[in-house]
């Protein structure tokens, strides 16, 4: 692992606060993500955030609309849906997915002994098999659990500040 970070691997829930501008974590993830830009740093996601990303995205902002009393209409739906794809093919022009096998499975479920969500370990692995210099959370949890270096996105951000500033 080199002293400064190149490569950072992002978890679904931070691409989630950045794609939903209405998630608490929304204006810390923006502004990593953007740092990591101004700072040429490699954006990573593993291939199974995609899935998880479009799948969430559809369904919180269906849950936003049912939450405020209306009705998700096939036409809402469908703009939904548009928003998710979108939110995808951003990902895709601005970060590099890692892609998994079994052997990634393999050790999302060694991983098990010290955290037990297998999405998280899957998360891990990825980031294992792209020997990036961190892993950027949210997700108290896997922070305290990592077996690689993990930090918030507001700890990252300070850090590529840091860095720029020298």
């Amino acid at each position: 692992m080199s002293i400064q970070p190149y490569t950072i691997l992002i978890d679904t829930c931070v691409w989630l606060d950045y794609y939903l501008t209405d998630r608490a974590g929304h204006k810390e993830a923006f502004n990593l993500i953007d740092a990591a830009f101004l700072n040429n740093v490699t954006l990573l996601y593993a291939v199974t955030t995609a899935k998880d990303l479009f799948f969430m995205i559809d369904r919180l902002v269906k849950k936003q609309i049912r939450d405020s009393g209306d009705v998700v209409s096939d036409a809402d739906a469908q703009s939904i849906q548009q928003l998710a794809w979108a939110c995808i093919d951003h990902l895709e022009e601005n970060a590099t997915a890692v892609g998994m096998d079994m052997s990634d499975v393999w050790l999302a479920k060694k991983l098990r002994s010290i955290h037990s969500d297998l999405e998280d370990n899957l998360v891990l692995a990825a980031a294992e098999r792209s020997k990036a210099d961190l892993l950027v959370t949210t997700d108290e949890s896997l922070l305290k659990h990592s077996p690689v270096l993990a930090k918030t996105p507001s700890q990252v951000q300070e850090l590529l500040n840091i860095l720029k500033d020298k």
